[in-house]
């Protein structure tokens, strides 16, 4: 008889012969932080280089990155339709595919040979990254027990914070000694390592995926909203705070790598801090918090032109970093249900801005200035302020009639 790895332990495992030991086994939660800890220390090594890579080697232009980040974003666009291409397989596989796709992608950067090399280099890497979220998410939430799912997904997330903020400190260090080049290879390589521990991880037979409207239901409207401006804050965070830092106030790759590590120290004790704060408070109410923060820091872009507090801003921009919260958010409104189908749902409708923003947001920089490009964000932001607080008193009025979550199956 074959066991079921997702099994809880109705079958025991068969007897270990004499002389012989049974291989230990890592905890599914173990492995997951496991690879969740090597994809991230890739992502890392791609996100502390990236920028300075773009400019001081290609001499890429603001519209340039402009368009490059929007292609970027065009495999997240279809990410509900890549993940119905693999609903049959389990989750663990395409979670463990994905994160090989993302290693291709950094090692091929190096090779680059211009602007259409690194458009074809990007959408591999960018396929990779972006089916990564609704399978790993999906078993995170599949092996957390009833009450603990928030605190999970914060844990895990805390470690690949804490794999970045080492990729970044090693970056910082190293960035004159390896390249550009011997740093993409060494993300690669650990990320490989990341798409070994998915592979060993046990699960669900199959992605849960609703092939009626490809996991788009009119009831995850409220949901599909806030991924949809946290996409938009997204992008203003990764493509242009990192690109002010570099145009605009020149600073050096080991310096953009340092700030970086010093952000990552504080996403270590803020993931998790998020997690536990959704879980007290409701996601609504801590989504309201974040955006309205990011709105501030936002504005600052637009006006601080002392580059140490343009520091502090990127600073707080980093860790205030709340897709978890959505996912929780998530979570509560499928009732335990086709979660992996609503996340890669979301992930879609979220990445319309993901595409929109980049482009526009570079054309805006180039004809009307920085600022002009941040105070557009600002103005994204308290749109996701406002539509978080109506969500939160709808489900104040709403919450005596409603059942409470049901476990999944």
């Amino acid at each position: 008889m074959t066991r079921n790895l997702c099994d809880s332990g109705s079958v025991s495992p068969p007897p270990a012969t004499a002389g012989t030991r049974p291989a230990p086994r890592l905890s599914p939660l173990v492995l997951l932080s496991l690879g969740a800890l090597a994809w991230r220390f890739g992502f890392g090594v791609y996100r502390a280089i990236y920028n300075n890579f773009l400019v001081e080697v290609h001499g890429i232009r603001p519209e340039q990155l402009g368009l490059i980040e929007s292609i970027r974003e065009v495999p997240g666009l279809l990410v509900v339709f890549l993940v119905a291409l693999v609903a049959g397989l389990a989750p663990s596989l395409v979670t463990g595919a994905a994160c090989l796709l993302l290693a291709a992608g950094l090692l091929l950067y190096p090779f680059a040979g211009g602007f259409g090399h690194l458009v074809a280099i990007t959408l591999l890497f960018s396929t990779g990254f972006h089916m990564l979220f609704p399978p790993q998410n999906s078993l995170v939430l599949h092996h957390a027990g009833e009450g603990k799912k928030g605190q999970w997904l914060g844990r895990i997330e805390g470690v690949g914070s804490a794999a970045a903020l080492g990729a970044m400190a090693m970056t910082a260090l190293l960035v004159s000694r390896l390249g550009f080049r011997g740093l993409f290879f060494l993300g690669a390589a650990v990320a490989l390592g990341g798409a070994v521990a998915f592979f060993l991880t046990p699960g669900p037979d199959r992605l849960m995926v609703r092939s009626r409207g490809l996991g788009l239901r009119r009831e995850y409207f409220s949901y599909y909203v806030m991924t949809l401006v946290q996409g938009a804050r997204r992008h203003f965070f990764l493509v242009f705070a990192l690109y002010n830092l570099v145009e605009v106030h020149e600073v050096p790759t080991a310096t953009v790598a340092t700030l970086l590590t010093v952000s990552g120290v504080a996403l270590v004790a803020t993931r998790p801090l998020l997690g536990r704060l959704a879980d007290r408070f409701g996601e609504t109410r801590v989504l309201a918090w974040c955006f309205g923060l990011v709105a501030a820091v936002f504005t600052g872009y637009a006006f601080v032109r002392d580059v140490r507090l343009i520091y502090l801003l990127f600073f707080l921009d980093s860790v205030l970093t709340f897709e978890l919260v959505i996912v929780l958010y998530a979570y509560r409104i499928a009732r335990g249900e086709g979660v992996a189908a609503a996340l890669a749902g979301g992930s879609t409708v979220g990445h319309i801005t993901g595409v929109i923003v980049p482009f526009v947001g570079g054309l805006i920089w180039k004809f009307a200035g920085p600022s002009a490009t941040f105070l557009f964000g600002t103005a994204v932001c308290l749109f996701g302020l406002f539509h978080a607080v109506r969500v939160g008193r709808r489900q104040a009025l709403e919450a005596p009639a409603r059942p409470s979550p049901s476990s999944p199956a």
